[in-house]
């Protein structure tokens, strides 16, 4: 593996996963056994990101887009960056990012592989959106190509022939739990009763949305040099968890409320996103429910 990633990393910056994120590969192995804190999510879209600077009447953009691969992000990550790349399809700052980034998943074990996964629940423990994925198999990894891109680098000395990832995946399939395998109840079903207590807990810090591979609030600022004849438009993280989110002109803010706000949430997570994308933007990973001072678990909601 590492003499793989040394290989890739001559020509591209190669980002595995080290400790709580997705780090630049140190030359050192990386851990493939835990659940990283932060996804993937800031090599699409940066925390905060300069879309063009600006001086009189001329502008120029900025699109920082460097040749990346993407190692060892697991389904519930995979399935995120395609939920992502629905919804940015038509940005040209997050589109070049994705298309000059490989994607190496490491496909999970079996269902509830970390701690706070429900993946199982909404139908994101398998993803299809890879250039290769990694099965793990008598001590190494099996390798499956998804596009021309990865099956020309499994025709590197890298890859030996034969296996047969398919029969692993199908008893992956096999080792689901059929009782709740894709079975989350209704997004009917969200139990508002369930929200209001969520909400009482809940401090509005964000961590949640920080973390998540899918929350995708951001705000536009302008930035003026001195001279105020010059400076950039800058597009940053936000987070509709924050009062200030829904603040318009004339200092009307359309979610003052707490369970307001953690309602939005849930319901974007869940209703939202398949009504304007078809697809559910909660993939399972868990990781609002680890960072949450007051171990708030979404998925109550549901009963």
């Amino acid at each position: 593996m590492l003499p793989f990633l040394e290989h890739l990393s001559k020509k591209r910056e190669v980002y595995a996963p080290y400790g709580i994120r997705f780090s630049p590969f140190s030359g050192k192995p990386p851990d493939l056994n835990k659940k990283t804190r932060f996804s993937a999510k800031k090599l699409f879209l940066p925390p905060e990101e300069t879309l063009f600077t600006f001086k009189g009447e001329k502008s120029t953009a900025r699109i920082d887009a460097p040749r990346r691969v993407l190692f060892g992000a697991r389904p519930c990550d995979l399935n995120a960056i395609k939920y992502m790349d629905m919804v940015f399809k038509d940005d040209p700052y997050y589109m070049k990012k994705r298309r000059n980034m490989l994607l190496i998943g490491l496909q999970c074990s079996r269902p509830e592989q970390f701690k706070n996964c429900y993946c199982h629940y909404t139908g994101t423990f398998f993803a299809d959106n890879y250039d290769i994925l990694l099965i793990e198999a008598s001590g190494g990894f099996a390798a499956k190509a998804g596009t021309p891109a990865g099956r020309r680098l499994m025709k590197t000395v890298f890859f030996s022939k034969g296996g047969n990832p398919d029969s692993l995946l199908d008893a992956l399939e096999r080792k689901l739990d059929k009782k709740t395998k894709g079975k989350l109840k209704s997004a009917n079903e969200i139990k508002d009763n369930v929200i209001r207590e969520l909400a009482r807990d809940c401090f509005s810090c964000t961590a949640c949305t920080s973390v998540c591979p899918t929350c995708h609030s951001f705000t536009i600022e302008d930035e003026l040099e001195t001279d105020l004849e010059s400076g950039k438009r800058v597009r940053k993280w936000d987070s509709c968890q924050l009062k200030r989110y829904t603040r318009v002109a004339g200092d009307v803010i359309f979610r003052p409320s707490r369970f307001q706000r953690v309602r939005q949430r849930i319901y974007c997570k869940f209703r939202y996103s398949l009504e304007d994308q078809k697809m559910m933007a909660c993939t399972g990973c868990g990781r609002c429910i680890d960072v949450c001072n007051k171990g708030i678990d979404i998925f109550r909601v549901f009963g």
